[in-house]
């Protein structure tokens, strides 16, 4: 049986716009379900500093990000931050086994922020991504002699 081309077109036309219909349903289906999962929460661990007491450095700010399975999380920006106040110690980004670490020692600005530190010890917070929630961990300094 033979169709005129007009109504052969017709049909042609309709398919393709319902498949069109049906790829952009599928594709913002997903795109809103990727949207709107919730972020992950991550483990943290920090390991021990040191402080000088003579030089006014904290050395050896270290912390560890993963998923709860275990997997290590690269990229994230972290901030190294005396517990009790906000003093910034260093800022790094965690490599792709999940530590992130002050590669020069940081030095404290005021004596206050020393007695803090030494007290309260250190928070290595990162502020979470669309990925992964807001996380801190947080470690004692030791003191160093001199």
């Amino acid at each position: 049986m033979q169709y005129p081309a007009t109504r052969t077109a017709a049909i042609s036309t309709t398919a393709l716009t319902l498949a069109s219909a049906l790829t952009v349903t599928a594709a913002s289906a997903l795109d809103h379900q990727e949207r709107h999962a919730a972020p992950k929460r991550l483990h943290a661990a920090a390991h021990s500093g040191s402080f000088d007491v003579l030089t006014r450095q904290a050395d050896g700010l270290k912390a560890r990000f993963t998923e709860p399975d275990g997997t290590p999380v690269a990229g994230l920006p972290v901030m190294f931050t005396v517990s009790g106040e906000k003093t910034l110690l260093c800022e790094a980004a965690t490599n792709a086994d999940g530590y992130a670490e002050c590669k020069t020692p940081a030095l404290l600005p005021l004596p206050a922020s020393a007695v803090k530190l030494l007290t309260n010890g250190y928070d290595a917070t990162t502020h979470g991504t669309l990925r992964y929630t807001p996380t801190t961990a947080h470690s004692t300094i030791g003191l160093t002699a001199p």
